[in-house]
């Protein structure tokens, strides 16, 4: 068998695993289980919920000169 034979045959192997994976994971699937995205809690550390700012806003006062030096 040639190299390229080979590869394809590689290719196909991936593939047919990849799609056996997907069809396995969807059928064993249990909804049960499956947390709803509407329970997600904002856990980021970047977003403060103290701070409402939207669009148009003003950000807050600046720094007095010299406060981080």
């Amino acid at each position: 068998m040639t190299g390229v034979g080979r590869t394809l045959i590689a290719i196909a192997a991936f593939v047919a695993v990849a799609v056996g994976s997907l069809i396995y994971f969807i059928a064993n699937w249990d909804m049960s289980k499956a947390e709803p995205i509407g329970a997600l809690h904002n856990t980021s550390p970047f977003l403060s919920l103290e701070i409402p700012r939207g669009l148009g806003q003003r950000p807050g006062p600046a720094p007095a000169a010299g406060a981080f030096a």
